[in-house]
């Protein structure tokens, strides 16, 4: 099995993993606040708009592996199965949550997938009188609901893969489960973000001689985290996670970003660094303008094994130094730096729409990349999907390359 590992983000998309939502992403919206989701939407459309985008990845030829599928092939599957189950005996005697894990060993990999991520407790309700026919309880706490974002949850570089710390609870319990499709596809892991510091797939991007790390903002002296934190991305340095010449930490430009959402009536878009800057082809970028004119880099240079500090500059004089002309993404358009490049001068973008249509003039962005000769996919559009964008992420958030060349 190839090595997983990205050099750059323009570089051909080989293998990708995937996780389509079930019914954790039932929960999650239902209840979109503490699970970190946009809105309520329905889980059955976002299927159908997952299987979609799976549909397009593989007519560009790129192999997709689902979560279910590395996690059955690596044996462990079962073994995180009867752990997720737990027994309440407080009623009529239950089975054992082996007996539990043992009815499911026929189920398919993604049925047992979700049981894990759901990790029921059962019990038997009823009282004496009912002890030949209790019935079933089934209790859900803590379930892991924003798995199908697989973005941020691991990064790969240069030098293999990375197992982030998320930036927050319900996010964290995603890493054995990554860890464990890792293992499967017999890939060593390049590093592990320490206990202390958090650090997310989103604001990672590889570009060949250099690479980019979205980390917290500074405003007058004072530190604004939004997930990755400023220790946990220079980490990736002091650890020899990555071998790149040259890596930036970015801070984002908390002022200009507040300025510009309350003059378009949007929401932030600095949660993460895909939020506001991509690339579609090796020397082109897509980028909010005013945000790269007010981002500060902090730029470490290689030096023997190890990285020195080199200097500061703006995040577009840096763009400029190594020649990338830059697309603005208009900032009302939520999903414009949001897309996956397949191949250089290739991408798969999401297209803003109001009534289901593609209309060129709410798609500035998606219209200006084909001006530049970059193929759009499908159909030179995008795609549409609604629902699983209102679990507050994109295309690029869904999907996790597992290597490029």
């Amino acid at each position: 099995m190839p090595e997983p590992t990205v050099k750059a983000e323009y570089d051909t998309l080989r293998t990708v993993r995937v996780h389509e939502p079930g019914v954790e992403g039932a929960i999650g919206a239902m209840d979109p606040g503490p699970n970190h989701f946009a809105r309520p939407f329905s889980v059955r459309e976002a299927k159908r708009e997952h299987r979609r985008m799976v549909e397009t990845l593989e007519d560009a030829g790129v192999e997709v592996r689902h979560l279910h599928e590395d996690l059955a092939d690596g044996g462990v599957l079962n073994e995180f199965l009867t752990e997720a189950i737990d027994v309440d005996d407080g009623g009529p005697a239950p089975p054992t949550r082996e007996e539990l894990a043992d009815n499911l060993r026929d189920a398919s990999a993604y049925e047992r997938l979700q049981t894990v991520l759901l990790g029921p407790t059962v019990g038997r309700t009823g009282g004496a009188e009912d002890a030949d026919s209790p019935d079933t309880s089934v209790r859900v706490d803590r379930a892991v609901t924003n798995l199908y974002f697989q973005r941020d949850c691991q990064l790969v570089g240069d030098r293999g893969p990375i197992l982030p710390r998320l930036g927050t609870a319900t996010r964290r319990r995603e890493r054995p489960l990554i860890e464990a499709a890792w293992h499967a596809r017999g890939a060593e892991i390049a590093h592990r973000t320490s206990a202390t510091e958090t650090l997310e797939g989103g604001d990672f991007l590889p570009l060949g001689d250099f690479a980019l790390v979205g980390t917290s903002a500074l405003e007058d002296g004072e530190e604004t985290v939004f997930r990755t934190t400023y220790d946990g991305a220079k980490e990736l340095l002091e650890a020899g996670a990555v071998g790149y010449d040259e890596v930036g930490l970015v801070r984002p430009p908390l002022a200009a970003d507040e300025r510009l959402a309350a003059e378009h009536g949007t929401s932030s878009r600095l949660l993460h660094l895909d939020g506001w800057l991509n690339v579609a082809a090796e020397g082109l970028a897509v980028a909010r303008e005013p945000l790269i004119e007010a981002a500060t880099v902090e730029v470490f240079e290689r030096a023997g094994d190890g990285y020195e500090r080199r200097g500061e500059e703006t995040l577009a004089e840096l763009l400029d130094r190594h020649g990338y002309e830059v697309i603005d993404a208009p900032y009302p358009e939520r999903w414009a730096t949001n897309f996956l490049t397949v191949a250089d001068g290739t991408v798969l973008p999401i297209y803003e729409t109001d009534d289901g249509e593609y209309d060129p003039e709410e798609n500035r962005t998606i219209e200006r990349l084909k001006r530049e000769g970059v193929e759009v996919l499908p159909d030179g559009e995008g795609l549409d999907p609604e629902n699983l964008t209102n679990g507050g992420g994109g295309i690029h958030c869904m999907t996790s390359p597992i290597r490029r060349s």
